[in-house]
């Protein structure tokens, strides 16, 4: 096919959809570069004066707004070499380094440091502070034409001559008042998220159906959000996130901006008994009997400072905008969770979204005036970029519903030896990484720092347990299991559903 020539200039006039972190990100990536920026946000609530104001912020188009959320390594680097001024504004804002150095140096003292460490700093910071501040950097430096109220029903294209396919030249909208009208542009960009229309606008302008791989991520969650007592420090943090995994159970406690922290609590849906966890008397319940998230949640501690919000319906999903090597159309994209998607119990949403979004303005950097190699040179850096962390969440998922069902059916998912005597592969790579991993992490600052890297998406998730060093630590550490306690993380089930029906009888 030939290329296909959007303008003789390199600088385009580019329409987001989705004014959220993912479409604020591709705003500050692309204004960087020079070119002139529209975000159509479809959700009109006035932005509070404050960002402690907004955390009450009515954002209901973006209802994860209320749940916890990591802003990675990854991230962190992007502000803090493209928009230092940004990040200087999010510390002021209260939001804290969290840098694998100082942890390391804490459980092992003085330590030999490598090209890197620096850059393992996970950045502690509500996603209602991060957001706002983001916003509100982008409006007060000019740097995008912002527009909220704005709700996008469709794309306007025109047949490409080069190529045959469908190019889109703007996006249809309706305001407020419900005046419909046409928003041009040079390259229109998806970033409305999850509940994106894309399947349903690009067959209405003459493309093939869209191709979506999708299958549930086996949770549902609640978060609870909390605030350290005056004069009290909080418990120490591993890596800057503290988790637990039983099974039947995750538990996530992610630190914010203001000494301000979340709890995340996640269960198997058809477990119909842990459903109580929707509910703040089972939520604390349940809180109060994990170490790991007892330490913070204490009344002694801390106090909550939110009621508990749940999330259901979760999927992994990825889209197709390019098959067979050919884009579906010429003149848009799409990024973040509009293209994959994956469990939110992970914590990378945001993080991955601005990997997108950068990874958009290099490639509009490489082929701007090439529509089609600028749409596969994306899809490629997406799949290299992006696609392995959705590729190992469908895995451990999927292994996640194994154990949860193993569980309720009264088995143990991490039993090596079956009753026939044969060996289980799978109950012995979940022990090993159990009682080995976890206490090697302790133990062994080579495995800490390989651990932390990936976790904060500057390896590649399968150059963990790929890499012979790493297994050969993880299993010398899994050799010693019968020389310390064995690693407890809570509760198992049947005692804490015990816990759950002691709340009904005090009810």
């Amino acid at each position: 096919m030939t290329p296909t020539h959007s303008s003789d200039s390199s600088k385009k006039h580019i329409v987001v959809i989705g004014g959220s972190i993912t479409g604020l990100g591709a705003g500050l990536a692309l204004t960087s570069d020079g070119h002139r920026v529209t975000i159509l946000e479809a959700d009109s609530a006035p932005m509070p004066d404050t960002h402690l104001e907004a955390f009450e912020w009515d954002r209901h188009g973006s209802p994860q707004t209320k749940h916890s959320h990591a802003l990675l390594a990854r991230l962190y680097l992007l502000i803090r070499d493209r928009a230092p001024g940004l990040l200087d504004k999010i510390l002021a804002c209260g939001a804290e380094e969290l840098g694998f150095i100082d942890r390391a140096r804490q459980i092992f003292g003085e330590i030999e440091l490598e090209e890197g460490d620096e850059d393992i700093v996970l950045l502690a910071c509500r996603r209602s502070t991060f957001e706002w501040v983001l916003r509100r950097h982008i409006l007060d430096t000019g740097l995008v034409d912002f527009r909220d109220g704005i709700t996008v029903t469709g794309l306007s294209s025109v047949r490409d001559p080069g190529t045959g396919l469908p190019r889109v030249t703007g996006v249809k909208v309706e305001d407020l008042d419900g005046s419909a009208y046409e928003v041009t542009g040079d390259l229109i960009v998806d970033a409305s998220g999850r509940r994106s229309r894309l399947r349903r606008w690009l067959p209405e302008i003459g493309t093939q159906e869209v191709h979506q791989d999708s299958e549930p991520c086996g949770i549902f969650y609640t978060s609870r959000f909390y605030r350290l007592n005056d004069g009290t420090q909080p418990p120490e943090l591993d890596g800057g996130i503290v988790g637990a995994d039983l099974g039947y159970l995750k538990v996530g406690l992610f630190p914010g901006d203001s000494r301000i922290f979340s709890l995340t609590l996640a269960a198997d849906p058809h477990d119909d008994v842990m459903r109580k966890i929707l509910h703040e008397p089972g939520f604390d319940a349940v809180a109060a009997a994990i170490p790991a998230a007892a330490s913070w949640t204490n009344a002694t501690v801390s106090e909550p400072i939110s009621g508990v919000n749940g999330m259901a319906n979760l999927t992994n999903t990825r889209r197709f905008l390019v098959e067979e090597g050919e884009p579906l159309a010429l003149g848009v994209c799409a990024i973040g969770d509009a293209l994959i998607h994956s469990n939110p119990i992970s914590g990378r949403g945001c993080s991955l979204g601005w990997v997108g979004a950068f990874a958009l303005a290099e490639s509009i950097r490489e082929h701007p005036s090439d529509l089609r190699a600028l749409a596969l040179d994306l899809d490629a850096r997406i799949e290299r970029d992006v696609v392995p962390w959705y590729a190992v969440q469908l895995q451990q998922d999927r292994d996640a519903v194994d154990v949860a069902e193993a569980q309720r059916r009264g088995e143990n998912p991490y039993q090596v030896v079956r009753e026939d005597g044969t060996n289980n592969p799978k109950a012995f790579m979940r022990s090993v990484l159990r009682e080995g991993l976890l206490p090697a992490l302790q133990e062994d600052i080579t495995l800490m720092r390989i651990f932390m890297r990936t976790m904060n998406l500057l390896e590649k998730p399968n150059d963990l347990m790929s890499n012979p060093e790493v297994m050969q630590r993880v299993m010398a550490s899994y050799q010693k299991r019968e020389q310390r306690p064995p690693v407890f993380q809570g509760p198992g089930r049947s005692e804490m559903l015990e816990i759950l029906e002691r709340v009904d009888q005090a009810a």
